[in-house]
């Protein structure tokens, strides 16, 4: 593409030709030196990062062979082509979206933003619209899925040049309708910012990234900013009002589709039945009743329903493919998935990637009617993020549970034993044991290691027992001390309940 077609797009001081032909728009410097080829003939854009500044990294991407440089100051002595603009986030939101030919423009785009539920929405509305006859793509936390192909997810949503990337490809492989999961810093940095939104859902607002956006009025902001472009554009806005955030939302937008497991909202159920493995509703909406059964289980996910629900009937989908949709969707990754223990003593267990306070409440909440034992809770809290949490989950595991392990989650470049302690500050007025001890009372204890923590829980679990491990959900990694290694919660947790202790206990070293 001709460099011009998008700075004539731009606010931009240029100096240098803008009648030179670039292959590719791309931020990302820290491969150049690996592998130089992406930035041959690129537009290099230099973004000021929290800790790093790209400004700094433009030497480097022109001698790469980045052609042309958007930056938010000039670079002296480089030979390329400087495009400067006031916000450099706003101006690779334009850029990428012209140079993949604006792909959301052709695809049905569906924005799903909030703290918890993202995930879960974003597979019930794919299995809705696979029953409704289209082709959909997914852009999310576990991965980038479409037409049988997946991509690894770095980000929940990618940087704007990526994202624009992935839009054009779908749009070139038939893909009919996009639901994406879009962040609040995704929102924040303007990486959607030129993504054409028909509708969007907001799950909830609860503590959570409060490292990056200091108080929840900000984050709330930044979550906000989804739904006044959906205004603007006309988009459908489907909010949960049972979360005070949500009513606050609900009340700045224009004839917001709501839901609620209270009536007086849009979408909400008549009835509902949680059951061992399934939920069965008869949900009330302004298109009329319609009798859902799911294998998604515990009241939040009754309002993941909901949304999702919202959402279709918002883009003129039937009821019946509604119900069929949400009827066929077996499993979310990580999202409350059941392991259940072979031999005499019948236990359950479930990997959940609670990682907030209120997201671990909702797991335990939907366990306890379901457990006739004890109900023991594996956790820990990820490092170098929001220290606040990390007390109030404490005090919410222990307060629901039986049995609190406390463990590491990913410490990154922390002291695991110092994140341990801040979660242990939250927990009051139950025994804490050795790991050595067999619990006779509600209670916790400690067991650092990750693989050591869900092997006393399992040789803890008997008959009627359920195990929950969380915080990491789909994830397969642990990363500590800035080292990433294999280490999936359902695959250790899965070998140990079914008889492979020995080969997992080797791959743990």
């Amino acid at each position: 593409m001709i460099l011009s077609k998008i700075t004539q797009a731009l606010d931009a001081k240029v100096s240098g030709s803008v009648e030179i032909e670039i292959t590719a728009v791309s931020c990302d410097s820290r491969n150049i030196e690996l592998d130089p080829r992406p930035f041959t003939g690129s537009l290099f854009v230099a973004i000021p990062g929290e800790h790093v500044d790209g400004h700094s990294f433009v030497p480097r991407a022109v001698s790469a062979g980045a052609i042309a440089v958007l930056a938010e100051k000039e670079t002296p002595a480089i030979e390329a082509t400087q495009v400067i603009v006031p916000d450099v986030r706003e101006a690779i939101s334009k850029a990428s979206d012209i140079f993949y030919g604006q792909p959301s423009k052709s695809l049905v785009t569906i924005g799903v933003t909030g703290t918890n539920g993202k995930t879960t929405t974003t597979y019930i509305l794919e299995s809705i619209l696979r029953k409704a006859g289209h082709n959909p793509g997914v852009i999310g936390t576990v991965n980038y899925r479409y037409n049988g192909k997946t991509l690894p997810a770095p980000h929940t949503t990618p940087q704007a040049p990526e994202l624009h990337k992935i839009l054009r490809e779908m749009k070139d492989a038939g893909v009919t309708h996009c639901v994406m999961e879009v962040s609040s810093h995704a929102l924040e940095q303007k990486r959607a910012a030129d993504c054409r939104f028909r509708a969007g859902v907001f799950t909830n607002l609860t503590h959570d990234h409060l490292d990056y956006h200091k108080t929840m009025d900000e984050y709330f902001r930044c979550k906000s900013i989804l739904f006044e472009m959906l205004s603007s554009s006309c988009g459908a806005s489907v909010i949960n009002i049972d979360d005070s955030w949500g009513r606050k939302l609900a009340e700045r937008s224009n004839n917001a589709i709501t839901f609620s497991l209270k009536e007086g909202a849009s979408v909400f159920p008549k009835k509902a039945s949680m059951l061992e493995g399934r939920t069965e509703a008869v949900i009330s909406t302004l298109g009329g009743d319609m009798a859902i059964s799911t294998h998604l289980v515990g009241e939040y996910n009754l309002q993941n329903i909901l949304g999702a629900i919202g959402v279709a009937l918002s883009l003129g989908i039937g009821i019946e493919a509604i119900i069929k949709g949400i009827a066929s969707l077996e499993r979310v990754p990580g999202r409350l998935e059941k392991i259940e223990s072979v031999g005499i003593d019948v236990f359950r267990a479930y990997v959940d990637y609670a990682h907030t306070g209120d997201a671990l409440e909702r797991a335990l909440m939907a366990l306890k009617p379901v457990t006739s034992g004890k109900l023991i809770t594996v956790f820990g809290c990820g490092g170098n993020r929001d220290r606040g949490k990390r007390p109030r989950m404490g005090e919410i595991a222990a307060r629901l549970s039986d049995l609190t392990i406390v463990t590491s989650d990913n410490p990154r470049d922390e002291d695991p034993i110092e994140i341990i302690k801040e979660i242990e500050a939250g927990i009051k007025g139950v025994k804490k044991f050795t790991p050595d001890e067999r619990p006779s009372e509600k209670g916790y204890m400690v067991v650092p290691d990750r693989g050591e923590a869900i092997s006393r829980a399992v040789s803890l679990a008997a008959k009627g027992d359920t195990l929950l491990v969380a915080g990491k959900g789909h994830e397969d990694y642990q990363i500590i001390k800035g080292v990433k290694r294999h280490f999936d919660d359902f695959e250790v947790l899965s070998g140990l309940m079914h008889g492979n202790s020995a080969k997992i206990a080797a791959e743990l070293g």
